[in-house]
C-alpha cells in the first residue's frame, strides 16, 4: 500500500477501538497487547515520527513554523514509511499554511469515523478532564489544537483540529480522495457488516471467522480490562478516568445538562442533522 492510509476522526470518535480492531486482524484475530500492538498502528503526528522524517526537532519551531513543515514531513512519510496512521488533524490549512498538514498527493485512502458530538463532549470531558462545558465550548472553537503544551514536552507535535463541525466537514467534502465514512454508532449496532466493509475497503481478509476473531479480540470490556490491569499508555496524563470508560451510546441523555445539549445543537446543528444525529 503506497502512501499514507489515514484512521482519522475528531478526537474521542472511535479511533483507538477502530485501531485495536486492526492490530489483532493484521494478527489474523488473534489477542493484542494493548500499548505494544496498537503502537504499531501509530499516530501520524508522533514527536519520534515527524522529527526523525523532517531531519529537525520539532520543540526549536514556533507553532506557525510547525504548520509550514508538516505537509513536507508528510510527503516524506508517504514516500520513506508508507501504511497505516491514525490522525486527528482536520483536512484544513491552519492561518499561515498554504495548505493542510497531511496533502492529499500523500494519501492512499482515509477511513473517517464520526460519532455523535453530545457522546463527544461527554467523552472528551472525562478524557482530557475539562468540565462538560469547556468540552462544548471547544468543539465550536474554530482555532482548537491539540500538541501544544506551555510546560513539559508532548509525545505529539501540535495537531490544528479546528471544531468538530469543520473537521468533519474538511475530509467528508474533500475532492479527489478514497475515503470510507464510518458511525460509531453503526459500528456498535451492526459490527460484523460494518468492519466487514471496512476490511473490504482496505483490502484485508473480509472473511467472517477473521473478521469475527477481530471483533471479539477488540471488544470494549477486553480492552478495558488489559488497560484495568496493565494501563494505556495513551490515556491523557491529565485526568483520572480510564481511557476505555464506557463506550456506548447516548450516555449524554444523564450525563449533560439541558443547556449544553442546546448549545451543542446551536452550534453543530447543521453537520448533525447531515449526519442523521438530529
Amino acid at each position: 500500500m503506497s502512501g499514507l492510509t489515514l484512521i482519522a476522526s475528531y478526537p474521542k470518535s472511535g479511533n483507538t477501538w477502530l485501531r485495536a480492531f486492526l492490530a489483532s486482524h493484521l494478527r489474523g484475530g488473534q489477542p493484542i497487547d494493548l500499548n505494544a500492538d496498537l503502537a504499531r498502528i501509530g499516530n501520524l503526528t508522533s514527536r519520534s515520527l515527524q522529527d526523525f522524517h523532517a531531519g529537525l526537532e520539532h520543540a526549536d519551531l514556533n507553532p506557525q513554523e510547525v504548520a509550514l513543515l508538516r505537509p513536507l514531513t508528510s510527503r516524506r512519510i508517504a514516500q520513506e514509511l508508507p501504511g497505516l496512521y491514525k490522525t486527528h488533524d482536520s483536512n484544513l490549512a491552519p492561518p499561515g499554511a498554504r495548505e493542510p498538514a497531511i496533502p492529499a498527493v500523500a494519501i492512499n485512502r482515509v477511513i473517517y469515523i464520526v460519532r455523535d458530538p453530545r457522546d463527544v463532549a461527554v467523552s472528551a470531558s472525562h478524557h482530557f478532564g475539562w468540565s462538560p462545558a469547556t468540552a462544548v465550548d471547544r468543539m465550536a472553537d474554530a482555532s482548537f489544537r491539540l500538541g501544544g503544551s506551555s510546560h513539559r514536552l508532548n509525545m505529539n507535535i501540535e495537531q490544528w483540529v479546528s471544531s468538530w463541525s469543520a473537521h468533519i466537514e474538511s475530509w467528508l467534502d474533500a475532492p479527489d480522495l478514497r475515503l470510507l465514512p464510518l458511525r460509531y454508532e453503526d459500528l456498535l449496532a451492526d459490527p460484523l457488516r460494518r468492519f466487514t466493509a471496512l476490511c473490504r475497503f482496505l483490502d484485508l481478509d473480509d472473511t467472517r471467522e477473521v473478521v469475527s476473531r477481530s471483533l471479539e479480540a477488540s471488544r470494549f470490556s477486553v480492552l478495558a480490562g488489559q488497560e484495568g490491569r496493565t494501563g494505556f499508555r495513551e490515556r491523557y496524563r491529565g485526568s483520572t478516568a480510564p481511557f476505555f470508560r464506557e463506550g456506548r451510546v447516548g450516555g449524554w441523555r444523564t450525563a449533560l445538562a439541558p443547556e449544553l445539549v442546546e448549545r451543542l445543537v446551536s452550534d453543530q446543528g447543521r453537520v448533525m442533522a447531515r449526519l442523521d444525529y438530529l
